[in-house]
């Protein structure tokens, strides 16, 4: 390399570096409760009592109506745990209001879920000794091997699990762990 292309190079990272270490504080910032409950907390600072359980009530009420017209939703651990278990499988991005984000987040949140435990309510096979799972929650996997320790039936007991790398075992009744996909 010629020492004008490595201050070139140079030139080029301080310019990236200069352009991003503005952003970092944004990027970094906590973020604020929503417009709707931020309203209703402003009301704390009103000192007067009338005034404000009046601020309350009204904002209560937009609320109240806000949720009505689906554009404000209030989910507690329960239905986000919910949420999670239905959608376990699939590649989402990380959904703010499902908790998603940091790695450290996740280890110490309840409503994660690396596993689900289920009964196999349908069974399809394809070629090559590839299976096709449908189970009691209707979602849908795919194996990714065959299955060399048996033949899966309906009412078998399947448990997927969380690999590395963003994969997924199933061990169907028992059995030594197959990678599986979702697929429905």
């Amino acid at each position: 390399m010629t020492r004008k292309s490595i201050s070139a190079r140079t030139a080029i990272g301080a310019m990236a570096i200069s352009i991003l270490l503005p952003v970092t504080p944004i990027l970094a910032a906590p973020k604020a409760p929503p417009r709707a409950l931020s309203k209703l907390l402003d009301c704390r600072a009103i000192t007067e009592a009338a005034g404000r359980l009046a601020c309350y009530d009204e904002q209560v009420a937009a609320i109240e109506a806000a949720t009505a017209r689906d554009e404000v939703v209030v989910m507690d651990k329960e239905d986000v745990r919910k949420t999670r278990r239905s959608l376990f499988g699939f590649t989402m991005p990380k959904l703010p209001f499902l908790g998603g984000g940091d790695k450290e987040d996740d280890a110490k949140d309840e409503t994660q879920v690396n596993e689900i435990e289920d009964v196999i309510k349908n069974l399809k096979a394809l070629p090559y000794g590839i299976w096709v799972f449908t189970l009691d929650d209707g979602s849908q996997w795919q194996s990714a091997d065959p299955m060399p320790y048996g033949t899966p039936k309906i009412g078998h007991k399947i448990l997927i699990k969380r690999a590395a790398l963003s994969a997924y075992k199933a061990s169907v009744n028992g059995w030594a762990p197959v990678k599986v996909k979702r697929v429905g």
